[in-house]
């Protein structure tokens, strides 16, 4: 009878053992699949869980949001950052000085093309989660260039220069737009874990708004209005395209230039309602003023100088609106506006006019 007491206690611990085991080992294996999944650009054994990406908006609410302003077949780059260490968590540093950011260990770049109306973006090179942590994302574009290729390829700076063409096309300007996401893989499906790019304009637009005088001192039209310059504006300006280290995204800079450079607006093709005519352009820096040069029938040109524009610092994303009332010599009034410049449908005319 003891004998088989024994064998009995023997075969229960046994099985206890071995149930404890398997236990174990499924814990393991789940702690693999949520935490430890390998990290690198290509699939793995057991596999990954590609990216999918679609770009949007910013301003979903007032537009029809399953549609992206991106127009099929538009091109952007983006790079994901990643934590690579083995005992990284959410809060440590995505890089640092001893440990750099490096290609497929904590950072892996794409270009992605649109192809479909409803904003999904394919990615020339699949990128995968590499873990249940946060990832960071930075995806960027020239919105005048979308169906350009490769015109942005990986660097911790792009350079834009505000000047380029021959200055009679806004089209010609650059329009960096930048988006800046942080996500981790929370669903159990791709599809779960769709990563959707907000862009958002990185320089100022600027628009000045023309009317003749109330007063009746002199009947200016649109064609006495000769030219509008926004003075001391950059020449280039700096949009990051890396993050810094823990995971946040640096400012736009620009260049500083002599307070009498004058960067010469573009005439909209159709002004605001109300107003004779209409200047737009895409700024940065440190604005020291707006300078109207115009002229009467009889040939007397006139200009002058809105001083109340002056040191204005134009902020990353802004619109800056300025509605002049011009009398026979001086600008008699003038109100501002500033608002967020949203990215949207707004097309531009092949002369680099702006679609009303």
């Amino acid at each position: 009878m003891m004998v088989v007491v024994m064998q009995r206690l023997i075969g229960i611990k046994t099985m206890k053992i071995k149930y404890l085991y398997i236990a174990a080992m499924a814990l393991m294996l789940g702690a693999c699949s949520e935490t430890e999944l390998p990290h690198g650009n290509k699939p793995t054994e057991g596999g990954l869980m590609p990216v999918l990406f679609s770009a949007g908006n910013m301003d979903v609410a007032s537009t029809r949001s399953s549609l992206s302003y991106m127009p099929n077949g538009s091109k952007f780059v983006c790079t994901m950052f990643f934590h690579a260490g083995a005992n990284d968590e959410d809060t440590t540093p995505f890089y640092t000085d001893k440990n750099p950011l490096v290609a497929d260990v904590n950072m892996v770049t794409t270009s992605l093309q649109m192809n479909a109306d409803d904003g999904k973006a394919t990615p020339a090179v699949t990128l995968y989660w590499q873990n249940r942590m946060n990832h960071v994302f930075l995806a960027l574009a020239d919105y005048h260039h979308l169906a350009a290729s490769d015109t942005i390829t990986y660097s911790a700076v792009k350079t834009f220069d505000l000047t380029r063409g021959d200055k009679t096309k806004m089209s010609e300007q650059p329009d960096p737009i930048l988006a800046h996401e942080i996500d981790n893989p929370s669903g159990a499906t791709p599809e779960a874990n769709r990563v959707t790019l907000l862009f958002k304009h990185q320089l100022a637009q600027v628009q000045v708004n023309i009317k003749n005088s109330e007063e009746g001192s002199v009947n200016i039209t649109p064609e006495s209005v000769d030219n509008v310059e926004l003075l001391g504006v950059s020449k280039k300006a700096y949009v990051p395209f890396s993050i810094l280290s823990d995971g946040k995204l640096a400012a736009v800079t620009a260049d500083t230039e002599k307070d009498d450079y004058a960067f010469c607006m573009f005439a909209r093709e159709t002004p605001t309602a109300g107003y004779l005519k209409s200047f737009d352009g895409i700024a940065f820096g440190t604005m020291q003023g707006i300078r109207i040069t115009w002229h009467e029938a009889n040939g007397i040109k006139h200009q002058s100088v809105l001083q109340k524009a002056k040191n204005v610092e134009l902020g990353s994303g802004k619109k800056y609106i300025y509605n002049i009332e011009l009398r026979r010599s001086v600008i008699a009034s003038f109100s501002a506006t500033i608002a967020d410049w949203v990215v949207d449908e707004t097309g531009y005319e092949a002369d680099g006019t702006i679609k009303e």
